[in-house]
């Protein structure tokens, strides 16, 4: 941002980075704390790699009502809606497809070379239809578990960037793993610059200038791992039960928020071929890149200094 001061703070948490700035230096360390607690309440509400998780007690209980932090409910409904933009290509009950893949804990423990025995999970696509949810309880289908991993992330983004905002009085933007969530809380809008990589240490490939909403890249050049000789992505195509076969190995996509934005580049991985023509019909504004390394554009796509 030209003819302003704004102070930014790194650190990890969910299994990735996060990446905070503020426009008031002022409030950067309270917005820092603030941001610290909620990402640890999310955490242990949504973890699937926690055995203290509510996610975990949901799993466990799968087929009966079990009674969980609000923060679970609200990220569980996001997810479904997820579902239902996508007709369940980005799928809220894929743990045990991930488990079977091999993700069976964070992705700092799956060590290059670890002999699991790989299997297909492959859940009945619509069975997303039947999670239900009321308040400070979760029903789900019996013999199913819940992986928020597509866009739980996204969604903790947007919330905690707009708690900051609000509370602060200040404009926010929050990255976590490349999910970037802007919140507007002063008066005067500020313009981020974004930087698209493929790897979060990777030297930029674009940057683009935003004031609102978000942005988000999926790939699968990063959560890669290798079971008795076959290498699996995070990005699993629910109608195959496997790491999804797909033309592009990175997407990234603007939204009016960062979930939306993470909904869009994950469902494009998956669908691959019909990606280009799904995200035209709806309007979003993508970055593309195939497996030798074109880039393709969708109309709309912001150049630095401009928001479209």
């Amino acid at each position: 941002m030209k003819g302003a001061r704004v102070e930014q703070v790194r650190w990890q948490s969910l299994g990735t980075y996060v990446q905070l700035s503020v426009s008031d230096p002022d409030k950067v360390a309270a917005a820092e704390r603030r941001a610290r607690a909620l990402l640890d309440a999310v955490d242990w509400a949504c973890s699937r790699f926690r055995e203290d998780s509510e996610l975990h007690r949901v799993n466990t209980g799968a087929g009966t009502w079990v009674r969980v932090d609000p923060l679970l409910v609200a990220a569980t409904q996001a997810a479904v809606e997820a579902a239902g933009h996508t007709d369940g290509i980005v799928h809220p009950l894929l743990g045990k497809v991930m488990v079977g893949l091999g993700y069976d804990r964070t992705f700092t423990g799956l060590q290059p070379g670890r002999s699991v025995e790989a299997r297909i999970e492959q859940p009945p696509l619509g069975s997303w239809r039947s999670i239900e949810w009321e308040a400070g309880a979760i029903r789900i289908p019996a013999g199913t578990a819940l992986d928020l991993g597509a866009t739980a992330k996204a969604w903790a983004g947007d919330m905690i960037s707009r708690t900051i905002a609000e509370e602060e009085r200040a404009n926010v933007v929050l990255s976590l793993g490349g999910d970037v969530a802007i919140a507007r809380g002063a008066r005067r809008p500020t313009w981020w610059p974004i930087a698209i990589r493929e790897h979060p240490d990777g030297e930029a490939s674009e940057e683009v200038a935003l004031r609102r909403g978000g942005l988000a890249t999926s790939s699968t050049r990063l959560r890669r791992w290798t079971v008795a000789g076959v290498t699996h992505h995070h990005l699993v195509d629910p109608r195959t039960g496997a790491s999804a076969r797909t033309r592009w190995r990175t997407v990234s996509a603007t939204g009016p928020s960062a979930t939306a934005a993470n909904i869009a580049t994950t469902a494009a991985i998956v669908l691959g071929d019909d990606a280009l023509g799904w995200l035209t019909e709806r309007e979003v504004a993508a970055r593309l890149v195939s497996e030798d390394g074109t880039v393709t554009l969708t109309p709309g796509w912001p150049e630095k200094g401009a928001d479209r």
